[in-house]
């Protein structure tokens, strides 16, 4: 044993889809010392992609309904549900002013005696939902602590979530690292995506969205000459992939376009890449930046909220404005026709992802807000 009083910690997500913010939960679980704490979760019944990725891990799944618009009436079954988890702590995870009843889980939790409660707010430049910004206001008396992924979102909590800042933390997001390659198994996997030995593997993993940019990525390319050569690999699917294809035809690109759609290995994959990029409008500190950080990849990357907290410029990539597909385009060719800069650039994203991005880095300190306590000196943010 740690020594420490065990905590029983139940994370709460109402999410019927799986992104960023749920594999934050995921990380989360399997990087705490289990010896400190006895997990459970309750999830909505739809959330099956966050539940089976939980399963490895030691955790009591239970099952509630999505809050939604009409979140009164459901408060008595949400009590009754925490009443049996008996826990301690509860992790919220994403209660915007439109998601997780307005934040009602945390004062039924309360309700339930559990004595803490602990929020993350992934995304609060999103605009707020005005009908709702009252109640969410008022739930959120019975939030201990708001834990954020970013610096840059401290702003948009305190002064349109109404969130005091002393409960404001701002503990940077965290990724796992992965197995490097042989030569010969990275010659195979880029020869099956039809990398040909002269050409350059350009990544992006996201969500097919329109707020990821991937419109703007394919304008950009466009504009770029055919020297160096390059292949653009396209991992993720969503709901514009055929409009993204259809574009990728219209601008002449099909070819040099790989679609993989979902890669559940999508971290390693990225150690195939020579350089990722990710054009999103709205990011805060999106883990496939740090994913292609940990794979030794430079990246160019859009500077909107918390990205530069991440990209330093010139450094270990290079940033751009949002929706500029001119200066995108520079960004790439620059770093495809310099392959010295992109290993020094890599090399140093490499070292910056093991000096403040590592997924146990995240448990380590979100563990000490749980505990009611400061994280460590040095942690809570990647200035």
């Amino acid at each position: 044993m740690s020594g420490r009083e065990r905590i029983r910690l139940t994370f709460y997500s109402d999410a019927e889809y799986f992104g960023g913010a749920e594999g934050y939960l995921v990380l989360l679980a399997r990087h705490l010392d289990l010896r400190d704490f006895d997990l459970s979760a309750v999830l909505p019944a739809a959330g099956a992609i966050l539940e089976q990725k939980l399963a490895p891990v030691p955790v009591a799944v239970h099952h509630l309904p999505r809050p939604g618009f009409r979140w009164m009436p459901k408060l008595p079954e949400m009590i009754r549900t925490f009443r049996r988890l008996a826990g301690d702590v509860l992790h919220l995870n994403l209660p915007s002013a439109y998601d997780a009843g307005v934040s009602s889980v945390a004062w039924a939790a309360r309700q339930a005696g559990y004595r803490r409660v602990v929020s993350t707010e992934h995304l609060p430049m999103h605009g707020r939902k005005y009908r709702k910004f009252p109640a969410k206001c008022l739930f959120s008396h019975w939030i201990d602590s708001v834990v954020t992924v970013a610096e840059a979102n401290r702003i948009y909590l305190t002064r349109d979530h109404g969130i005091p800042g002393e409960k404001v933390r701002v503990i940077p997001n965290g990724v796992e690292d992965t197995a490097p390659y042989t030569s010969e198994e990275r010659g195979r996997l880029r020869a099956s995506w039809g990398v040909r030995g002269d050409e350059l593997a350009v990544g992006i993993v996201g969500r097919l969205t329109r707020r990821k940019g991937h419109h703007h990525l394919l304008s950009a390319l466009a504009r770029m000459p055919d020297s160096p050569p390059f292949r653009l690999i396209v991992v993720g699917d969503g709901e514009e992939e055929a409009t993204l294809q259809e574009q990728a035809r219209s601008l002449g690109l099909a070819g040099r376009i790989v679609w993989l759609g979902a890669c559940a290995d999508a971290p390693r994959l990225m150690r195939a890449f020579d350089l990722f990029t990710l054009p999103s409008s709205v990011e805060a500190m999106p883990l496939t930046i740090l994913e292609a950080m940990a794979a030794g990849l430079p990246v160019v990357a859009t500077a909107v909220f918390g990205v530069p907290e991440v990209v330093v410029e010139g450094q270990t990539g290079l940033l751009v404005p949002p929706e500029n597909e001119e200066i995108l385009g520079a960004a790439l060719g620059r770093l495809l026709g310099a392959q010295e800069l992109r290993r020094e650039m890599g090399g140093r994203a490499r070292r910056r992802y093991e000096e403040r991005f590592t997924a146990e880095k995240m448990a380590q300190a979100t563990a000490a807000v749980y505990r009611g306590e400061e994280a460590p000196a040095g942690s809570l943010h990647a200035a």
